[in-house]
């Protein structure tokens, strides 16, 4: 059957209310009034001490609306965080929760949503569709611009007893609101913002050559490789307003994206190494893609040469390249030393993740494997 004659049926869920631009935090209280009397609001401790959401917990307060702060959540929040959450909502009797940070808060509300809801262990619900509507409304503001947590039925929480990202998942887990305030980017470092950045463009560029994309998840990673490719180097540089709201906005729409076509072969290989290495996560995916393009290239050389002009990649240059350089121009590089004797655990763990089956080529382990150890010829003392 070619393409043409196929029949798709696309299961398209988005939050019920999105809010862009400058100053958006100062909505909040708007945005909630009449559902939330008293939310938990989820942040890090990094924006918590800097003041940057005060423009959210001053709107609630001027409108009148109690409201509780949890501000421990770490980088890849582990199940003992996501509990300390629900722990807390429950003390104070919330009833919403207001997320505002990195991926790694907005995952751990998203994760805690499930245990307040419906109780057990957050491993009972490891997976696919074994969660049922959640019993709260969720507001997310994204601190970042790359996770795309803000639109994703995924959250992603570090298992540390097993050494693993564990993944749960469901519709129910979008958010219901939604806001995109570029003024939180204003301070992020340098290294996070090119990290982030490069998981934005990773996400917007494997769903477009997924092999579960549709006209739809197409729709939206084109739109996100524009806006990234044309305001990524110049976000990560100077940081400028203007980039920043391409940036947030750009995220979004590849978190858009990959929610209807999921992923591929880059993140099912930089989830082991964040579990097992401490890499960052967005350093991860960017170290990996120039060799995994490399590998698909055969499976979708249409896809990527479509997706390189709309990142704006020479014609006369590969898109692999192209990433090659980027990447040396946001200063990743290979920092991690990576044991041969652990390429077993990282190959099965790659193995069993669902983005391998979405991936544009057919993968091995051997071809796992190979890719890995390009990682680990790479690696810089």
């Amino acid at each position: 059957m070619s393409e043409t004659e196929k029949i798709q049926t696309i299961l398209w869920q988005v939050p019920k209310q999105v809010i862009s631009g400058p100053g958006s935090m100062k909505e909040t209280a708007g945005l909630v009034q009449g559902t939330m009397k008293h939310p938990l609001v989820v942040t890090g401790p990094h924006l918590h001490k800097a003041g940057l959401i005060a423009p959210v917990l001053e709107s609630l307060e001027q409108a009148g609306i109690r409201f509780t702060v949890f501000h421990e959540t770490e980088s890849d929040p582990s199940i003992q965080t996501v509990e300390k959450i629900r722990d807390l909502y429950n003390e104070n009797a919330c009833d919403g929760l207001i997320a505002a940070g990195g991926g790694s808060v907005l995952d751990a509300a998203k994760a805690a949503a499930v245990l307040i809801s419906q109780g057990g262990r957050l491993q009972d619900y490891e997976g696919s569709r074994k969660v049922s509507p959640l019993k709260m409304t969720l507001l997310v503001i994204p601190a970042t611009a790359g996770t795309g947590s803000e639109v994703t039925p995924f959250a992603v929480i570090s298992d540390h007893e097993r050494q693993v990202k564990m993944t749960v998942s469901s519709p129910f887990l979008i958010p219901d609101l939604v806001v995109l305030d570029p003024d939180l980017l204003a301070n992020v470092p340098t290294g996070l913002a090119a990290a982030t950045g490069m998981d934005a463009l990773i996400h917007a560029l494997e769903s477009f050559v997924s092999r579960h994309g549709d006209f739809i998840s197409d729709a939206f990673a084109r739109r996100a490789l524009e806006k990234i490719g044309g305001s990524l180097v110049r976000f990560v540089e100077t940081g400028d307003k203007e980039s920043a709201r391409e940036m947030m906005e750009g995220s979004f729409l590849a978190g858009c994206a990959f929610s209807l076509s999921r992923l591929g072969l880059v993140h099912a290989m930089s989830h082991p190494l964040s579990a097992h290495y401490g890499i960052p996560h967005g350093v991860a995916n960017a170290l990996l893609l120039p060799e995994v393009i490399r590998f698909n290239e055969q499976a979708a050389a249409r896809k990527y040469r479509e997706a390189a002009d709309l990142l704006g990649v020479p014609e006369d240059t590969s898109l692999a390249d192209w990433v090659t350089d980027l990447n040396s121009r946001l200063e990743i590089k290979m920092k991690w030393k990576i044991s041969e004797a652990d390429l077993p655990v990282l190959i099965r763990d790659t193995m069993i993740s669902g983005n391998v089956q979405a991936n544009p080529r057919e993968a091995s382990a051997d071809d796992v494997n190979s890719i890995y150890n390009v990682l680990i010829s790479a690696y810089q003392a």
